[in-house]
């Protein structure tokens, strides 16, 4: 043992994994987000973009994009402050309007309807279908089962080596020394 440095010092092995957890505890948490786009129609479309987290999409780049030519941008801008760009489509051109919304790595693209395709509903993501929540079903089933099952498995013994004698045979090794 060196007299300089005591045994346990803030330098001991456990106080490193210690230091080391508390450091962990006190970093921030990283969060994903995704995001998200709705339209509504008034004179112009109105179209909200915003992260899922609830954070309007400030100055995000939007392309709008024609039916009649999805290739070349019909229109670009920005959004503003509140996540919002107002596109007056041409009412000539029927169909599904794309508009790409992007920042920072970001992006959504919203199909609006305009003259006949109106009766087409909203660009929301659309729900499961029967299969999907079957499989979903069964794929919580499986590993509800599957984890019951882990924890109601029989233990293996203890092994012979790490067994500690019971009271009166350690007695009686006792006596034989």
């Amino acid at each position: 043992m060196n007299p300089v440095w005591p045994s346990r010092t803030l330098f001991h092995s456990y106080w490193q994994l210690s230091w080391l957890a508390f450091g962990l505890l006190l970093a921030a948490p990283a969060w994903g987000h995704g995001v998200e786009a709705s339209w509504r129609a008034v004179p112009t479309f109105e179209i909200q973009a915003r992260y899922d987290t609830g954070e309007p999409m400030r100055s995000a780049q939007v392309t709008v994009f024609a039916p009649s030519n999805p290739s070349t941008p019909w229109q670009e801008g920005q959004t503003d402050a509140q996540g919002r760009f107002w596109l007056q489509p041409d009412p000539e051109l029927k169909g599904l309007w794309q508009v790409h919304i992007r920042q920072a790595g970001h992006g959504v693209v919203v199909k609006v309807p305009v003259g006949e395709a109106l009766g087409i509903p909203s660009p929301s993501s659309p729900g499961f279908g029967p299969l999907q929540r079957g499989v979903m079903a069964a794929c919580v089933i499986w590993g509800c089962l599957g984890t019951a099952l882990f924890f109601l498995r029989p233990r293996p013994a203890a092994s012979v080596g790490g067994e500690r004698p019971s009271s009166e045979v350690g007695a009686a090794a006792l006596e034989q020394d």
